[in-house]
């Protein structure tokens, strides 16, 4: 009997315990830092106050609806999906480690695609982000940006390159591997994968797809002249690393 009140109170508070479920969940990613592996950084405190206010409210019901139940017959099955719904919402929200986008969702929306790499007119011709001598505070959407513009290897000379990214293959060619991260504009849903290549045959042997990396070294032409990535990184070293506590870029 007991058994069935319980059932049947979960069925009819379904959505406000998965509401609770959420907010929880929500606050506990804030709380560790890595709810920026869902949503742009700049929408965490927007994001942590409405769970903080979900988490109120649904309090605030499930103790309201407690003092006025009333006796509400439901099929038993449908007491039960009830109950085995919210457990697995439950489940997934608070047992489920969170992990960065991967290589694989990066080879699935594709590299450098849209408009996330497009630099302004001006930023390019003035040289903007040139305006020091040491290159390594420039990004990977940065160069990925440039990359796209122009394949003047003059315009490279010189300008050393030091990036921190995961390793996502090249499909079109088993020499370059590319230094990736993905570039966030409101959530991890609409998330673009960049990439700047590194020619490095036999690369397979040493870096695993998906591992992390960081690569120093300068742009040259592709030794083979490659048309679909005339210019790419010619490493000085990769060395293996782990993932960077912030690992999109924004």
């Amino acid at each position: 009997m007991r058994f069935r009140l319980f059932l049947s109170r979960v069925a009819q508070q379904q959505g406000i315990i998965l509401l609770f479920v959420i907010a929880v969940a929500t606050l506990w990613l804030a709380a560790t830092g890595r709810l920026t592996l869902y949503i742009h950084q700049r929408y965490v405190v927007f994001t942590t106050g409405m769970a903080v206010v979900a988490l109120v409210m649904a309090s605030a019901s499930v103790i309201t609806q407690s003092r006025t139940h009333q006796q509400t017959h439901f099929i038993w099955w449908r007491r039960l999906a009830a109950c085995v719904m919210v457990c697995m919402v439950a489940g997934m929200a608070l047992l489920v480690p969170p992990t960065a986008l991967t290589t694989t969702t990066a080879t699935q929306r594709g590299i450098n695609k849209g408009a996330v790499t497009r630099l302004s007119t001006d930023k390019l011709s003035q040289a903007s982000i040139f305006a020091q001598r040491d290159y390594s505070h420039l990004t990977i959407k940065e160069w990925a940006g440039l990359l796209t513009q122009t394949h003047d290897s003059g315009f490279y000379r010189g300008k050393t390159v030091n990036l921190t990214g995961f390793v996502t293959p090249d499909i079109a060619d088993s020499q370059i591997f590319y230094v990736s991260r993905f570039v966030v504009t409101c959530c991890a849903v609409d998330a673009q994968a960049v990439g700047v290549p590194v020619y490095a045959p036999g690369w397979r042997e040493r870096y695993q797809p998906n591992s992390w990396v960081t690569v120093t070294g300068d742009f040259a032409a592709h030794p083979q002249q490659h048309r679909q990535q005339p210019i790419v990184i010619m490493p000085r070293s990769v060395t293996s690393t782990t993932q960077p506590k912030e690992p999109y870029e924004y």
